[in-house]
């Protein structure tokens, strides 16, 4: 599915259109991969992106900066997501990853970007403030405040097929719904991959939470 049309046949308020191979990068841990993923896929199709996935079990922020930095050179990406977080949950010095998130999104540069929160089985100890608090340029997505309950896999912590898909569906809705408006006329805005003279995917400012966060929900711990 996409659309036809230039910028200027847009109305004032509307996100340019996504038109086909516009390319969205997809990195993160075990929970990309726990149905999320998967359940982006076809809507990645849908409207024509070129959806790269790189997930790599048991990582953390720590472990990711020269693979994306090798992933955005070799795709250029009109759009990053990254899914990282899950296995920081129960860190006991969350603050000491802040250098850590915030080279990630130096690497990204001036695409837009998303950070993606795990969605919580049992209260963190601040890595999730962290990621508010760092990831900017980068759009932060608060799983637990906008996807909400989830199911869960047995181990009560990875999202299950169900699980997964309700976030991925919470998730697109709202990456759709924060696309910026077509730019005015005059207006610079950074370039797209090459393939469009300006980014599809570029997103609406962060706006200031207004509501605070559901409690997780509480099983048993392990390791994601």
């Amino acid at each position: 599915m996409t659309s036809a049309g230039s910028a200027s046949e847009v109305k004032p308020d509307a996100a340019l259109p996504l038109e086909p191979r516009s390319v969205v990068l997809h990195i993160g841990d075990s929970f990309l991969m726990a149905g999320f993923s998967q359940a982006l896929r076809p809507k990645m199709k849908a409207v024509g992106a070129l959806y790269e996935v790189r997930s790599e079990q048991a990582s953390y922020t720590t472990s990711w900066h020269l693979k994306l930095a090798k992933l955005v050179g070799d795709y250029h990406p009109d759009l990053v997501i990254i899914n990282l977080g899950a296995n920081e949950v129960t860190l006991t010095d969350p603050a000491a990853r802040a250098d850590a998130v915030e080279r990630l999104v130096k690497i990204v540069g001036d695409r837009p970007c998303v950070w993606v929160s795990p969605p919580l089985w049992r209260k963190d100890t601040g890595i999730i403030e962290v990621f508010r608090k760092h990831t900017s340029p980068c759009r932060f997505y608060d799983s637990d405040a906008l996807a909400g309950p989830i199911s869960r896999q047995a181990d009560g912590i990875h999202p299950d097929a169900p699980g997964g898909t309700a976030w991925a569906d919470a998730f697109f809705k709202w990456l759709l719904a924060e696309r910026a408006p077509a730019p005015k006329d005059g207006e610079a805005l950074p370039k797209g991959s090459g393939r469009h003279a300006v980014n599809p995917w570029r997103l609406r400012p962060e706006k200031t939470p207004t509501s605070p966060r559901p409690s997780p929900q509480k099983t048993a711990q392990t390791t994601p």
